[in-house]
């Protein structure tokens, strides 16, 4: 499974975390997972694949956070969307919980462990 990028975005809607494998891709791919959640009523409301131009981007939302991958060919979007949720599983048996507040004072940790589960893209959980 090729994923090229990860971003971790709060309810407000600031990036606070972004991962980058293959090349760094642009913060304003997530403008479109932004549209999208404009129009959403509720955050769970959000689809859970958007696609943008060459990127398609799968997102989840979970304990206040939108975890969004960014992807640049078809993949299957369960995988990805599962990958994710075993994300935020192991950070909530790292630091007790999962919330932004964890993952900041974590930020080592936390990226270490994303490029332990994610290495070579190639998920190895």
């Amino acid at each position: 499974m090729l994923i090229n990028s990860i971003f971790f975005i709060n309810q407000s809607g600031d990036i606070f975390l972004e991962k980058h494998w293959r090349t760094i891709v642009s913060r304003s791919v997530c403008d479109h997972f932004f549209d999208a959640q404009t129009k959403a009523t509720t955050p769970e409301d959000v689809p859970p694949i958007i696609t943008a131009n060459k990127n398609y981007l799968i997102n989840i939302y979970r304990e206040k956070i939108y975890l969004v991958a960014v992807t640049q060919m078809e993949v299957q979007p369960l995988f990805v969307i599962e990958f994710m949720h075993r994300v935020m599983d192991t950070f909530t048996e790292y630091f007790d919980e999962c919330t932004e507040t964890a993952i900041k004072d974590n930020i080592i940790v936390v990226y270490q462990l994303l490029e332990e589960m994610l290495d070579n893209v190639i998920i190895s959980v």
